[in-house]
């Protein structure tokens, strides 16, 4: 529908709510948590420690930094 998921946790907020295994919210908030994370984790993305919204690839170290912006790498 394009509109946003309420999940255990807002993005960017700083708080226990934001740990991946975070055991509060709801049901469906974890669910919806857990299912993006097995989406990523299934193409070779790791989930940050302290972030559930923050993934990093797997083989990052192999990649430079770039400075551009979307439309620029269209």
């Amino acid at each position: 529908t394009g509109e946003p998921l309420e999940m255990t946790g807002g993005y960017d907020e700083m708080s226990i709510r934001s740990y991946p295994g975070y055991i509060g919210g709801t049901d469906r908030q974890r669910w919806l948590r857990d299912l993006l994370r097995a989406a990523m984790e299934a193409n070779d993305f790791d989930v940050y420690e302290s972030e559930w919204w923050h993934f990093d690839y797997s083989d990052w170290q192999s990649y430079g930094l770039l400075n551009k912006t979307f439309d620029q790498l269209k």
